[in-house]
């Protein structure tokens, strides 16, 4: 006994997508065909896709990339390696790899503002607001190098949104006007607000460039009430 099958070919959306049962004839000789009926239900499901949790496996592959061999040498393809993201979906949210370079540079000083922000939260005198900086930079050098390498190494992006020195961006901006508030209470020596921020961000950023440069061997966050204190003392009153 011979059979004979005939299968319904369609070309385009699949099947499931148009019919939700899908019909089989078999025929067998000498006999009436016999329906099988198919039903795909819902078996086919959809793969779901989270925008945001593939940009940020873009902007944490491409800026440890860039960190450790310089955004010029870094290839589009080397950063759809290292992220797991398709090439098609880096140009899609990003356009260039130059746009990708000021995105990440943004994200990274947002990230800092949010967690500077949260830390802000019942601290009254310039002191204190000042050293929940000092802490969060130290302590972010500790367990994400790659962020604060990036912060400071901004002339690795080439885009017109990175030009800004570093002092100009907000987080920065924050100290230099909680030192000119230090300032008219009386907390902060009189002179030049900038000035006064720049020798208290100094002491800091200069602890981590040694911390990264493995000169100070010790983790930043045990060495941070000496940094501190000689931060604070270089611009305090009396």
């Amino acid at each position: 006994m011979s059979r004979r099958v005939g299968v319904v070919a369609c070309q385009g959306p699949h099947p499931s997508r148009l019919w939700p049962n899908f019909h089989i004839l078999v025929g067998v000789e000498k006999q009436p065909p016999l329906l099988l009926r198919i039903s795909f239900g819902n078996s086919m499901k959809k793969r779901s896709i989270d925008p945001e949790k593939k940009i940020d496996q873009v902007i944490r592959a491409a800026r440890r990339l860039f960190v450790k061999k310089g955004f010029y040498a870094v290839p589009i393809p080397e950063i759809v390696k290292e992220s797991g993201v398709s090439v098609g979906a880096i140009y899609l949210h990003f356009g260039n790899k130059e746009n990708l370079a000021a995105a990440i540079y943004k994200k990274t000083l947002d990230d800092f503002l949010e967690q500077y922000n949260q830390r802000l939260l019942g601290q009254e005198s310039t002191r204190q607001k000042l050293q929940v900086f000092a802490e969060l930079v130290f302590d972010i050098a500790e367990n994400e190098p790659d962020m604060i390498k990036y912060m400071l190494s901004v002339r690795q992006c080439p885009h017109p949104d990175c030009a800004a020195p570093l002092c100009s961006t907000k987080p920065f901006q924050l100290v230099q006007e909680f030192v000119a508030a230090g300032i008219a209470a009386g907390e902060v020596k009189a002179g030049d607000h900038l000035l006064a921020a720049v020798s208290y961000t100094g002491v800091v950023l200069r602890a981590v460039e040694l911390r990264l440069q493995r000169v100070l061997e010790q983790p930043l966050p045990e060495l941070a009430g000496e940094l501190i204190d000689n931060a604070w003392s270089s611009i305090k009153s009396g």
